[in-house]
């Protein structure tokens, strides 16, 4: 549980002023510093798209997602939970860049997998892979700061792709 230093006992002119400020604070950059690789991503996201099994069948699916910055922008959590009428996800990231190259691990509970993540991240876009034991996916992700493209093409099994079209809430 986090403590406020301006609780209710601040008078509300001057608590509204100090939560306004923070807000804008946490809003943007510090001026003269670069923007982090992950800085489009970050935020709650939520929307549509479609699981497309093996053998042609396609499913509608809603999904949920946040995404909170790291290491002053460098590293980044996610978590994003899909769910259709036979189909659900439910995982756990977290990756750092070094450049445009970009490492990390990953968790779909659902399933008890996990793995590493590997790509590449320039202008709002990532490109990689997921790998586990027994799983392997190409993975994709592009936002321009309002809209974000989720898609999975697992590499065997009985689904081919999973696309999803995300807006920031709020």
């Amino acid at each position: 549980m986090s403590v406020i230093p301006f609780s209710l006992r601040a008078p509300p002119p001057l608590r509204t002023l100090v939560l306004a400020l923070a807000a804008g604070l946490l809003a943007a950059p510090p001026v003269g510093l670069a923007a982090g690789p992950f800085q489009s991503f970050a935020g709650g996201w939520s929307g549509v798209g479609q699981v497309v099994g093996s053998n042609g069948h396609h499913e509608a699916i809603r999904c949920r997602a946040e995404y909170s910055e790291a290491k002053g922008g460098a590293a980044l959590n996610q978590t994003i939970v899909c769910a259709s009428e036979s189909f659900k996800l439910d995982i756990h990231s977290y990756v750092e860049a070094s450049g445009e190259s970009v490492q990390g691990y990953w968790r779909e509970s659902g399933r008890d997998v996990s793995g590493h993540i590997t790509g590449h991240i320039a202008g709002g876009r990532f490109e990689g892979e997921i790998v586990a034991p027994t799983f392997t996916a190409g993975v994709q992700l592009t936002s321009n700061g309002r809209t974000q493209t989720v898609s999975f093409q697992p590499h065997a099994g009985d689904i081919s792709d999973v696309r999803v079209e995300l807006k920031r809430r709020g």
